[in-house]
């Protein structure tokens, strides 16, 4: 934090502790409760600030990845026979999302890279982390539509399996014995 928020942090502590020694013996939990939360108060924020900025920058690689990998896919996929079921719109899609995020994340970088580490971040983890989720939901379903099966293909296989084993049960075992 700030000199400022540093000095105020150790002048309500100091308080605090000034008000423990003197009457704070037989104050009530109620009282300790709220000379917490006026010491919370102002550390909580500093705090808040630290936790994020530790947890943003696996935040944003996870979320980095997460483009990487359907980008790389949909570039991949769109010429591959495997995958000749998926519409160019549904790869216009991916690839729509994919630069929609990897631009938000660039321009909210580019923004907190300029501000000084006491400012609240313009933006969290938990909205990094939802970004990606919206990033799959919208990419995910895409990238695992099945193939539809070819239908004529897979009848008549079924009927030529069936056929011989009904044959054979026909004849039972002990019959065949006897023939030899």
């Amino acid at each position: 934090g700030t000199q400022e928020e540093k000095d105020a942090f150790d002048k309500k502590q100091q308080e605090i502790d000034n008000w423990l020694y003197e009457e704070g013996y037989d104050a009530t939990k109620s009282v300790y409760a709220a000379k917490l939360a006026e010491l919370k108060k102002i550390g909580g924020p500093i705090e808040a600030r630290a936790a994020e900025a530790a947890a943003r920058p696996n935040a944003v690689a996870s979320l980095q990845k997460n483009v990487e990998k359907y980008k790389k896919w949909a570039t991949d996929a769109q010429g591959n026979d495997k995958f000749k079921h998926i519409s160019d719109d549904d790869f216009g899609k991916v690839h729509a999302k994919c630069d929609q995020v990897s631009s938000w994340v660039y321009d909210m970088l580019d923004k907190q890279g300029s501000l000084a580490q006491n400012v609240d971040p313009v933006f969290t983890v938990a909205e990094i982390n939802s970004k990606s989720s919206e990033l799959t939901n919208v990419c995910s379903p895409i990238m695992h539509k099945p193939a539809p099966k070819p239908k004529k293909v897979e009848k008549p296989k079924e009927e030529e399996e069936e056929k011989p084993k009904e044959e054979t049960k026909d004849e039972p075992m002990e019959d065949r014995k006897t023939h030899v």
